[in-house]
């Protein structure tokens, strides 16, 4: 069988595709691979179809707060953030990642997104001892 030199018809030269067509599940597929503080300051704002994607629940059952960039130069709450992507989950949270700035009033309000009882966090103290 002889091969075809010619591009598929979706790659023609001038042609282009539209990803606001795509449908809601592979479009879902690929937001999945960024962490929520990427879908939240810029993926949910390319276009229409994007951010009816991003405000699905689903789209909010594992939460990764990791932040890609310099701590230092961020505009924005993490805390804020972090709360705005729990109330988006409507409860069905299963995972969340909360890279550094955790704070006990946060905890308490991821469980009490979830009827959980409220958490009782201790302060903990660890030595560390060093052998030289």
């Amino acid at each position: 069988m002889a091969s075809s030199s010619s591009p598929p018809a979706a790659m023609e030269v001038g042609e282009s595709t539209n990803w606001t067509e795509l449908p809601p599940e592979l479009t879902s597929a690929i937001l999945h691979r960024l962490g929520a503080i990427e879908i939240l300051e810029n993926a949910q704002k390319v276009c229409r179809s994007w951010r009816r994607v991003c405000k699905d629940p689903s789209m909010w059952r594992k939460i990764d707060m990791h932040n890609l960039g310099d701590l230092d130069d961020m505009d924005y709450n993490l805390e804020i953030m972090c709360r705005h992507a729990v109330d988006r989950s409507q409860g069905g949270l299963v995972d969340i990642g909360i890279w550094y700035f955790g704070t006990v009033d946060l905890l308490n309000y991821i469980a009490h997104r979830f009827s959980l009882f409220p958490l009782k966090i201790s302060p903990i103290f660890i030595s560390v001892k060093r052998s030289f």
